[in-house]
């Protein structure tokens, strides 16, 4: 049978393509914004800032992830089975800075894929 055009991805799980330049650009905004609390290598502080290399919780809710870089959040979060509970301040950052940095973190400390592109970040932040 013929195959049928396939369907747009739905927003929480897009198709995202990351080039070579999107991820150096994640790196830099990586190095500038998130290492001072997460650290060089993403490994965070134990009981203090939460891990984002090779986080189930970042695996799991990469578009998550995105929204909290956008909007900040407090309270209580469990990374890799271990409690933290602080804050983490909304990032002054650019729509393509803040996919940038989720798709760096996604592919380059945690294995996975490119997760979300710069007009969802900018839905969400109109939606806010």
């Amino acid at each position: 049978p013929a195959a049928a055009a396939p369907a747009p991805a739905p927003a929480a799980t897009p198709a995202v393509a990351a080039d070579k330049a999107q991820l150096a650009r994640g790196k830099a905004v990586f190095d500038s914004a998130c290492t001072a609390c997460h650290q060089a290598a993403g490994e965070g502080v134990p009981g203090v800032f939460p891990p984002l290399a090779n986080s189930d919780f970042f695996k799991e809710r990469p578009y998550e992830m995105a929204h909290i870089v956008l909007h900040g959040r407090s309270g209580e979060i469990v990374v890799n089975g271990d409690h933290y509970n602080g804050v983490m301040p909304a990032q002054d950052l650019s729509d393509e800075d803040i996919a940038a940095v989720i798709n760096y973190v996604s592919v380059e400390l945690n294995q996975g894929k490119p997760a979300i592109t710069a007009p969802q970040v900018r839905a969400m932040r109109k939606a806010k």
